[in-house]
């Protein structure tokens, strides 16, 4: 019987110090990786967020681009039209014509001007 005892002693000892390693293994790995997977999560949430920021900021710059195009290409016809009522004006007519040309011209430059800027910048 003392054997049995003895077998039994040294059994129970050894499931307890494999106990206690399974616990300090848990304790230094796991719980290493639930923080290291936490952190993730958390970088993975700032990353997803950052990218919805980026992506709304790049639609408003395309937006604003758009409107400043379709602006240029409404004063580009309305110039392309001052410059055909100068080529159909009489000579009485034609100073009022081409003053009117030109100015139109000044601002059709102006809007083109102000589409490079917001290509450039990405804002008006």
């Amino acid at each position: 019987m003392t054997t049995w005892t003895t077998i039994l002693t040294t059994t129970e000892y050894v499931s307890k110090e494999h106990d206690n390693f399974a616990t300090s293994l848990s304790n230094t790995v796991c719980d290493s990786l639930k923080s290291i997977a936490a952190r993730y999560e958390d970088y993975r949430k700032r990353h997803e967020s950052f990218a919805a920021k980026l992506l709304a900021e790049r639609d408003s710059v395309y937006s604003d681009l758009k409107k400043s195009k379709d602006s240029y290409d409404a004063t580009c016809r309305v110039v392309e039209e001052k410059r055909a009522k100068v080529d159909k004006s009489y000579d009485a007519a034609k100073p009022k014509a081409e003053k009117s040309y030109q100015t139109q011209l000044t601002e059709m430059n102006n809007v083109k001007v102000s589409i490079q800027f917001v290509g450039f910048r990405g804002h008006p």
